[in-house]
């Protein structure tokens, strides 16, 4: 009996194998999970972040709105420009009163022509101006403008914003 081998040690082999192998599968599972939902800003986000209207930089609020068009242009390293068009829906729920609300903008203002980069990055046909909203000192580097399809500025089914940081 001396010269036999131990039962055993084959098995014992085959279920540390089998083992190794499964921990391989469930890493590599895990790290394809991860990819897949990998939660990365896109440009949509970092352009309303950089105008201040993001909806996790007004929290509390219940709701917030998402542009129709975003635009986020500039050098990378250098100074970037967000470039938003918002439509409203009107009607109680979704109009500019809301808006200033969610976003704790001041009232519309005086009409103001939009910038030209504004129109020119953004997709369709904009409109040569709209009622600025004034910023207060101290706020991001931006101008946001109202305007109503149908009037011209009360009411406001779009807002526009361009701002710079």
């Amino acid at each position: 009996m001396s010269g036999a081998r131990p039962k055993g040690r084959r098995p014992a082999g085959g279920l540390l194998v089998l083992c190794a192998v499964l921990a391989a599968a469930a890493g590599w599972t895990v790290e394809q999970g991860a990819r897949m939902t990998d939660l990365r800003e896109s440009d949509t986000d970092r352009a309303q972040r950089l105008a201040g209207l993001h909806h996790r930089q007004h929290p509390g609020k219940g709701r917030y709105y998402v542009p129709e068009a975003a635009v986020l242009a500039g050098p990378p390293g250098g100074p970037r420009v967000a470039y938003l068009h918002y439509r409203l829906g009107g009607g109680p729920d979704s109009n500019l009163d809301d808006f200033v609300r969610v976003y704790d903008l001041p009232a519309p203002g005086a009409p103001a022509p939009l910038p030209p980069d504004l129109a020119a990055a953004l997709p369709g046909e904009e409109p040569a101006q709209g009622a600025l909203l004034p910023e207060p000192p101290g706020g991001p580097e931006r101008r946001i403008f109202a305007l109503d399809l149908d009037t011209g500025f009360a009411g406001a089914d779009d807002v526009y914003v361009r701002a710079v940081g």
